[in-house]
């Protein structure tokens, strides 16, 4: 009996196996035919816009344009939309897809720049002109947009100032071959013609990758000069915006997985070393990493600090016989438990330190302190409340000063109760640095994005920053662990 299920299991598998290999390929004639079908696109899209409207398809939405291959490659999605340029031969090969149809609208393409400022939108029409009429601008894109840098074994740098006050760009893309990162230098098709406005300009450029609405903000709060990635001019942005000339005119594109696509034919070793090679040491992509992880362990260093001391305050002026001085412990303590760290973070940088001239390492660790302090300051209560209040009449009765009392008795004794908190708080801070990416600080996580956005590969880089993110934690809590043995010897 045992035999005949096997059997009929193992017949089950191979038609269901059969089934597979003579499903037909997706054909697409036109964008009618994507009637029921799941689409992926990046949110806020130009696409995003135009497809919303249609009842007949479910359209997905993800952050990045490789969550959305991610989701095509996982069977999550049946197409990806995206632009034409950014999945070229090359990354479809990788990536094993295919394109399927070209879009029908053109999408008109340029920087945008804040609608007051015309003078550098201006400004770069004139740089554009200049490139146009001496041939440079047909170089430019010849070589990025006709797949010439994929075999380049270094990309060409368009030399600029160093001096002056520098033009800020808000970069909200991250891939080849418009805009993306090559160690420690930004390339692309984008890049180059931004190194020749700001020779036109004799300024240098400062560039700073953000999330899409993180740069919008940045452009509308003034702290970046222009928005590069890609925008296209749309109506409605015109409203809000200015835009320079348009440098190009882009093509959405339609994309499926490649059933003849060799690229998973490869033995699991050989993938591996190939995933492991492309994102980590071509280009020395690693060294986001390691950047990244410096600037976490900075911020979350400081932000302890600091927020340990802002905690004390927060405590005293709790257990303060002034009423107005525990009103204000108690407001902040509801403001601080009722908003999330990102939306904290971005309203201390946009709007409270918006003309302040504070880089935003220095803002995220104020808001990170800020948060620390709250909890801090309930460690603190509930630590002392838990030392009962005869071994403080007991050290003043032995002749200790209130100060001895206190740091000689009651210290130890709260430390104990405390230190458990005391370091679930900072393991928590840690991990919530990982938000910081949305106001263009390369931290870990962002790091991964960066070398995600290159490769369209997640395994690899998630991994990475999971494995350095758990190690980080083990090594707080060992830290926090040898001190709690310590002073149990103690005492």
């Amino acid at each position: 009996m045992r035999t005949k299920w096997i059997c009929l299991l193992l017949a089950a598998c191979m038609m269901w196996a059969c089934a597979g290999d003579n499903e037909q390929s997706l054909v697409l004639e036109s964008e009618a035919d994507l009637s029921g079908l799941r689409i992926a696109t990046q949110s806020g899209s130009c696409y995003d816009v135009e497809l919303s409207p249609r009842t007949d398809i479910e359209l997905q939405r993800y952050n990045t344009l490789s969550d959305a291959i991610q989701a095509l490659r996982h069977g999550n999605a049946d197409v990806l939309l995206n632009d034409e340029t950014a999945l070229n031969a090359y990354v479809c090969r990788e990536q094993g897809i295919k394109p399927l149809l070209r879009g029908e609208k053109a999408y008109p393409t340029s920087f945008m720049f804040p609608k007051e400022d015309t003078a550098l939108a201006d400004a770069f029409n004139a740089t554009l002109a200049r490139l146009k009429a001496d041939g440079t601008y047909d170089r430019i894109i010849d070589y990025w947009l006709n797949d010439r840098y994929i075999d380049a074994d270094t990309f060409p740098r368009i030399p600029m100032p160093e001096q002056g006050r520098p033009i800020r760009v808000a970069c909200a893309c991250a891939t080849a071959p418009l805009s993306f990162m090559s160690g420690d230098e930004w390339y692309g098709l984008e890049i180059d013609l931004l190194r020749e406005f700001a020779n036109d300009q004799n300024r240098p450029l400062e560039i700073k990758f953000y999330d899409v609405t993180a740069a919008i903000m940045s452009l509308k709060t003034r702290k970046a000069d222009l928005l590069s990635g890609g925008v296209f001019i749309t109506p409605e942005r015109q409203l809000e915006f200015s835009f320079g000339e348009p440098y190009y005119d882009f093509h959405s594109t339609y994309f499926a997985l490649d059933s003849e696509s060799g690229n998973s034919k490869s033995g699991l070793a050989e993938r591996s070393k190939h995933a492991v090679h492309k994102n980590l040491l071509a280009e020395d992509r690693w060294r986001f990493i390691t950047d990244g992880l410096w600037e976490t362990l900075i911020i979350s260093f400081f932000a302890i600090l600091f927020g340990s001391l802002l905690g004390i305050v927060v405590y005293r002026m709790g257990e303060s016989r002034r009423r107005w001085a525990r009103s204000i412990a108690k407001v902040y303590n509801g403001f601080i438990a009722g908003i999330p760290e990102l939306v904290l973070l971005l309203v201390l940088l946009y709007v409270v330190f918006a003309k302040s001239g504070l880089s935003a390492d220095v803002v995220a660790i104020i808001a990170f302190a800020m948060c620390f302090a709250s909890g801090a300051a309930d460690i603190y209560k509930t630590s002392l409340a838990a030392v009962p209040h005869g071994q403080t009449e007991a050290g003043l009765a032995l002749g200790f000063t209130p100060v001895q009392t206190f740091f000689n008795i009651i210290f130890p004794q709260a430390v104990k109760h405390g230190l458990p908190l005391y370091k679930s708080l900072c393991i928590n801070i840690l991990k919530a640095t990982s938000i910081v990416g949305y106001i263009a600080i390369q931290d870990l996580t962002r790091a991964g994005d960066l070398i995600r956005s290159r490769t369209f590969d997640a395994l690899v880089p998630l991994l990475v920053v999971t494995v350095l993110y758990f190690l980080l934690v083990w090594l707080i809590a060992a830290l926090f662990n040898g001190v709690s043995k310590k002073q149990k010897k103690v005492l």
